[in-house]
């Protein structure tokens, strides 16, 4: 197995693109990661010409200097409509809209679609309804439905576009398809508010905008592209309010972010690609009292600067890339941190997998760490690709390693080179489940001298499976760089292989047991179940705690079994599980 850290291929460029890199197959190992080919339209001529024009401009928008339905065009102060009432325009910003069906809507400057009943928009080569910069006011659109109420809108271009901003508002519901581009598409932020519904399907992208984008919405929004993105923003993504994000790709990330991506409020979200990644950002992803699943090809769910789930509940899968890559949740130059009652089911299957996995190489970056408390996770890497899977190597007396693995398959492995904070897994409080065909959970550190060491620390939860496990060292020296770090295994000596049985391809930590308290005397009552604390089910009945004992600390040993706050930790994280996946919990802030 080679040895070298190789730093990803994904880069951040101007406005979010991506700049297509020849690809480096990987050398075997999770150490290696052979990262993809991703292209990515440049716009950047386009996007300085909108920025010199929009300084130009006046900052605030008043009306529309005109309106164009169907074939013809009106000028600004001029009301007009036709017989029929279906549509009408105050001639400055308000067009209604009431069981219109017709030609396209254009308008240059601000523009209010306020519609009734079910209203029909078809255009061919011309978008559907577009708002563009005027001589002398900015482009917005918003748009807004009373309850009921459906705006269908479909083109051969982009179906919606505002060359500014979009508001997306109101209780009715948005159909957005495009034939040949993009269903909905803002040059500047885009925004879906209100409790009505919103489907975008694009050949390109579903729903996409050049600012952010904020879904703060109680309803449905649904977002389709077939060779694009289901939903992509240069900048940050927002999704809040409580409803539901569907987000699919044929050919292209599901949810794409140039910057922060944040979910929270009750919102439940579901990623899925058949190509790419299910969900990429290029800054951090948090979930906050919120839901994500996410299935992707080679990601499931790939942030550069951080991964952050707070009382979430999250389930990510990762089938093999084409390189034979898959990592379910991974973060490059920053941490994993999984707290506050959360629960997490990974699962990575590739030639080289990892359920976990986070790494840095960038001495002035911070990352490469993994830390999980009070909550549960369940983190599984398999092998899949040619050949019977991984297999023992060993070395010969010249040193040379023969024969190669086949993989790398591990389910939570942290790794840092030279020059950062070493590499550390730390477990508090709760319970995981994890395998990998190669190793269940290890922590690596590279250097030149080999006095750094990755690590892995387990406070007031015990290794429960295998029997006698415990956190055993590795250290090996492959040409010319040490690699340090520990793993969960069985034994005392130090490994220097991770494909052997003293390894742990299985590992089960948590919480120690509690002693069944003695009966409750007859004047005691036994709490009554509520619906903010519901019993999980399947859980076993909440044992009472006698008495607080000493905290439990272990740092690279396994932990004491003398305390007794474990398991209702986990009990009170099962509990949340329940609730977030009924989507009924209350925000609330934890620490």
């Amino acid at each position: 197995m080679a040895a070298l850290f190789t730093t990803p291929k994904r880069n951040d460029t101007t406005a979010g693109t991506h700049v297509a890199e020849p690809d480096v197959r990987r050398r075997i190992g999770l150490a290696h990661g052979s990262w993809r080919r991703v292209t990515r339209r440049i716009v950047v001529g386009a996007v300085c010409a909108l920025t010199v024009s929009s300084l130009l401009m006046p900052s605030v928008s008043l009306a529309a200097e005109w309106v164009k339905v169907g074939e013809t065009k009106y000028n600004a102060g001029t009301a007009a409509g036709d017989e029929t009432g279906t549509w009408s325009w105050d001639g400055a910003d308000d067009l209604k809209l009431n069981n219109y069906n017709g030609g396209e809507i254009q308008a240059a400057g601000k523009l209010n679609v306020n519609y009734s009943g079910n209203n029909i928009v078809t255009a061919d080569w011309i978008e559907g309804i577009k708002a563009s910069h005027g001589k002398n006011e900015n482009a917005e659109l918003n748009i807004q439905g009373d309850a009921g109420s459906t705006l269908s809108v479909t083109s051969t271009e982009d179906a919606i576009l505002s060359t500014g901003n979009i508001n997306i508002d109101g209780v009715g519901s948005v159909n957005a398809t495009s034939a040949g581009f993009d269903a909905i598409d803002a040059e500047g932020d885009l925004a879906i508010k209100g409790s009505g519904n919103v489907n975008a399907t694009g050949v390109s992208d579903g729903i996409r905008a050049n600012g952010n984008i904020t879904i703060d919405d109680s309803g449905a929004v649904t977002a389709r592209a077939t060779k694009d993105k289901g939903i992509g923003t240069d900048k940050n993504l927002t999704i809040k309010g409580g409803g539901t994000v569907e987000a699919s790709s044929a050919d292209g990330e599901a949810i794409w972010s140039g910057g922060n991506i944040n979910i929270s409020d009750g919102s439940q979200v579901k990623a899925s690609s058949e190509k790419d990644a299910a969900v990429e950002a290029k800054g951090s992803l948090a979930a906050t009292n919120a839901s994500l699943n996410a299935n992707g090809v080679e990601y499931g769910v790939y942030a550069h600067k951080g991964i952050t789930l707070d009382h979430a509940n999250v389930t990510v899968r990762a089938s093999k890339g084409r390189y034979g890559d898959a990592i379910a949740l991974f973060t490059y130059q920053d941490d994993i941190v999984v707290k506050n009652g959360s629960t997490v089911d990974a699962f990575a299957e590739g030639e080289v997998s990892a359920a976990f996995s986070t790494r840095n190489d960038r001495p002035n970056e911070e990352g490469g760490h993994i830390y999980i408390s009070d909550s549960v996770v369940k983190a599984i890497a398999r092998y899949v690709g040619n050949g019977d899977g991984p297999i023992p190597y060993s070395e010969n007396k010249d040193g040379e390693t023969s024969p190669e693995p086949q993989g790398e398959n591990i389910g939570i492995i942290a790794q840092t080179s030279e020059g950062v904070t070493p590499a550390v897994i730390s477990i508090i409080r709760s319970k995981v489940t994890t395998e990998g065909d190669t190793a269940a959970i290890f922590a690596r550190a590279m250097s030149a001298d080999g006095k750094t060491i990755g690590t892995i620390k387990i406070e007031n939860a015990a290794i429960q499976t295998p029997e006698g496990g415990k956190v055993i060292d590795y250290r090996k020296l492959r040409d010319g760089i040490y690699e340090a770090g520990q793993a969960i295994g069985t034994g005392d000596a130090t490994v220097d292989s991770l494909y052997i049985k003293a390894v742990a391809k299985s590992t089960t930590i948590a919480p120690p047991e509690v002693a069944k308290p003695e009966d409750p005397k007859p004047d005691e009552t036994k709490p009554a179940e509520s619906k903010q604390n519901p019993k999980p089910e399947g859980s076993k009945p909440t044992k009472a705690v006698a008495a607080s004992t000493t905290k439990a600390k272990t740092t690279g040993v396994l932990a004491a079994t003398g305390d007794t706050s474990g398991a209702a930790i986990v009990a009170t994280v099962l509990a949340g599980t329940a609730a977030i996946a009924a989507g009924t919990m209350a925000s609330r802030k934890r620490s």
